[in-house]
């Protein structure tokens, strides 16, 4: 297993700018970025910049997934305020959003995808300023399907047995708490976002990349909640997020799962490296490593946490009232 990032951004991923060439001053700054993420294919990406436009969003980075850059001479062309990231190696989708987020200074940075549909009327100064009082890490969209369907966004934390699971629920209810931001849509607050470390560049499977950042945030103290009147439409089909547990799911479970909190502080137990090793699917020696550097990782970190998982899913149901 690579080391567990203790910093934000910790990996630099190698990466060149295009566009962006209009500087605005600070009083006409846009306190909100929009980071807009290109999940393949071109999806009117023209249009998609011009609806952000025409929804006022000044500020806008456009991340390039894939090192094909499609028409982005183009579109910087048409639309010289945008920046266009494009990676110069394969990435995560957090990665890509630790990159963009290094690019701005602007306190709220808004995460989209290509192929969704933002509705002007969700977006007015009201959720801003929500958003702004709340002081809080996240807040997420309801996201519609395209038959404008809800869809099971709120996703909750729940215990059976021995085993934790987290299951996805319709939410019904404004300012709801969710463990992640589903497909990592939502209004970030990009100072906690740093504070908290981002993305874990190490975990590459996105599902559990996301799950992690939403556990951690949790244990930390954080907060992330859905907003109900703040609405995404997706284009086609919404993702199916991928849940096998895999090399990412194993280092998810050390730094989220395996911690126990006693007093004021966290700390992974060797009691928890046996009952664990035959799961991991690695070598004893691998393993060994592996648990090493997550105990370590926990170790730095044990004054952050303010929960254990167990606690976490106890009190849920008190955050949902």
């Amino acid at each position: 297993m690579n080391t567990i990032p203790t910093i934000f951004n910790e990996r630099k991923v190698a990466h060149t700018v295009i566009g962006g060439a209009i500087r605005k001053s600070d009083e006409e700054r846009s306190p909100l970025t929009v980071v807009l993420l290109n999940r393949g294919g071109r999806y009117y990406r023209s249009a998609v910049f011009q609806a952000l436009e025409n929804a006022g969003f000044s500020s806008v980075i456009s991340v390039e997934i894939s090192t094909e850059a499609y028409d982005i001479e183009g579109l910087s062309g048409r639309f010289p305020g945008v920046k266009f990231l494009v990676p110069l190696e394969q990435v995560t989708v957090g990665e890509m959003i630790n990159t963009a987020m290094a690019e701005t200074d602007s306190p709220f940075v808004l995460v989209l995808w290509n192929d969704v549909k933002l509705s002007p009327a969700g977006l007015g100064p009201r959720l801003f300023e929500r958003v702004h009082e709340a002081n809080q890490l996240c807040v997420c969209p309801v996201l519609l399907g395209p038959r404008l369907e809800p869809l099971p966004v709120q996703m909750t934390p729940a215990l059976q047995g021995n085993s934790f699971l987290v299951e996805p629920m319709p939410c019904v209810k404004d300012n709801s708490p969710t463990v992640y931001p589903f497909d990592f849509m939502g209004i970030y607050g990009r100072e906690r976002f740093v504070r908290l470390g981002g993305f874990d560049h190490t975990i590459k499977n996105p599902y559990w990349q996301n799950l992690d950042f939403g556990f951690r945030a949790h244990l930390w103290g954080e907060r992330i909640t859905i907003a109900g009147g703040f609405r995404l439409t997706y284009d086609a089909e919404a993702p199916a997020e991928d849940v096998t547990a895999d090399a990412s799911y194993e280092r998810f479970y050390l730094k989220n799962l395996a911690p126990v909190y006693r007093r004021d502080a966290a700390s992974l137990p060797l009691s928890r490296f046996l009952p664990w090793l035959p799961r991991s699917g690695m070598n004893p020696f691998d393993a060994l490593s592996g648990f090493a550097a997550a105990r370590r990782w926990v170790a730095l970190n044990r004054y952050r946490f303010v929960r254990d998982a167990r606690d976490l899913t106890s009190d849920w149901e008190p955050m949902v009232q």
